[in-house]
């Protein structure tokens, strides 16, 4: 579990914080040439939505100290400048390139900042429950994502309703995968919990997050459903569990 203190790094921070970096930059580097080649550009944004919220969920309680995932932000902070070096809008165009239809990069920035606000809050306030902590994240990575991932080429199919073009097909998406996303992160991060004895409890988080994605607007989702889902497992599954624990 990381500690939040810098210090030195281990050998396993080295290695998670490189892999993250290049790991981060590739799919990165994908999703821009993926978005120029024709392809719909939801497919490349919902590419680094999946893989990014994946690898910052599971890599960074398992640093040792704040250090790591600073170390990870350096380094592809390094590639990213590295490349503008070359290409003085790259920047502008991978922020164009992230950005849902009809919207510009600004509200790209606002739901990376907002993600990382919620991120944070939940980190902090849920910190002796790590098992929260990626929950919240993977909804997002996961459950997110599934909504337009089906939302998209089903929408609409099976049930003729939509709301703020949204569809009962895409929320079906959410609703499953971040039922993955709670019961993976329990069974990583809190192994002496009986998932199948609380399935009606995590079904209970999905349908919340559900909601609260259903009834975002634009960017918003990206920061209510994190806190959704912390709140929901913290009141159904782990009631009682003091907060703000360092």
């Amino acid at each position: 579990m990381v500690d939040l203190v810098f210090g030195d790094l281990t050998p396993t921070d080295v290695v998670m914080a490189i892999a993250t970096g290049f790991i981060v930059s590739a799919v990165l580097t994908a999703a821009y040439y993926l978005s120029g080649s024709g392809m719909p550009k939801w497919r490349p944004r919902k590419l680094v939505h999946i893989s990014m919220g994946t690898v910052v969920g599971m890599t960074l309680v398992g640093y040792s100290n704040l250090s790591g995932p600073l170390f990870a932000a350096g380094i592809f902070l390094f590639i990213l400048f590295y490349a503008w070096g070359h290409k003085s809008v790259l920047i502008g165009e991978l922020l164009v390139a992230g950005s849902r239809d009809n919207e510009t990069s600004q509200n790209t920035f606002m739901a990376g900042f907002m993600a990382m606000i919620s991120f944070g809050s939940v980190f902090l306030v849920f910190f002796s429950r790590p098992e929260i902590f990626v929950a919240a994240i993977l909804a997002v990575a996961w459950g997110d994502a599934a909504g337009e991932v089906f939302g998209r080429p089903y929408g609409g199919k099976l049930f003729n309703i939509n709301y703020r073009n949204k569809s009962i097909e895409g929320s079906i998406g959410v609703f499953i995968f971040t039922s993955l996303a709670v019961i993976t992160s329990l069974i990583v991060y809190s192994p002496d919990t009986c998932v199948f004895c609380i399935l009606p409890q995590i079904l209970i988080v999905a349908i919340c997050a559900t909601l609260a994605e259903f009834l975002s607007v634009r960017w918003t989702d990206n920061f209510f459903i994190p806190m959704v889902t912390a709140v929901a497992m913290w009141l159904l599954i782990f009631p009682g569990v003091p907060l703000f624990v360092f």
